[in-house]
């Protein structure tokens, strides 16, 4: 039997789960990670990678979850087990390996449908040197990223819009790659 991926969505409207869910074909757990409450108990080699989603909340405020959020992405790196992170799990992944001071609040809020570039390094056929509106909301952002991480886009407010490193297996993007054009319509409407 595959091991499923495991979706941690730590949004606030308890949506990123959801439509992340939808990219894959196998099978999924999502799991609310709650601000109140402390970081599930969670074994990661019972998956086959793991997705962190966005949030409204920010990587600067402490919330319960926050300590055993960075432990669990270190434990994932350790054992091997590939991770995503989507701008709030971007922020997340490289906080919990760099510390702190990897992330920051961003000068101005980046909200909406913004031009991000894609670099020759995108590891995705399809994108690689094009530019292309997708769906922003974020605060804050990753200042640094893990040694041997490489920057896959970018654009003139956020120099890491994603980053990639293949030995730790860690792909992260600061804007919202679940979100089509109706469903980000709808959450900036919100």
């Amino acid at each position: 039997m595959d091991k499923p991926v495991l979706i941690l969505d730590y949004s606030v409207d308890r949506r990123s789960g959801e439509n992340i869910s939808r990219w894959f074909d196998g099978s999924t757990d999502v799991r609310q990670v709650p601000s109140e409450k402390p970081f599930p108990r969670i074994d990661p080699r019972r998956y086959r990678a793991v997705v962190h989603s966005g949030s409204a909340l920010s990587i600067n405020d402490d919330h319960p979850f926050l300590a055993g959020g960075e432990e669990f992405v270190s434990s994932c790196c350790a054992m091997g087990v590939p991770q995503m992170g989507i701008c709030y799990g971007h922020q997340l992944i490289a906080r919990a390996i760099l510390g702190k001071d990897a992330v920051s609040r961003c000068p101005s809020p980046e909200v909406g449908w913004i031009t991000v570039r894609f670099l020759p390094e995108w590891p995705v056929d399809g994108l690689s040197g094009r530019e292309l509106a997708v769906w922003q909301s974020h605060y804050d952002r990753v200042d640094r990223i893990p040694r041997g991480s490489v920057v896959t886009a970018t654009n003139a407010h956020t120099d890491i819009q994603a980053f990639f490193n293949r030995e730790l297996k860690l792909f992260g993007t600061q804007f919202h790659p679940e979100f089509d054009r109706e469903s980000g319509n709808e959450c900036f409407s919100n």
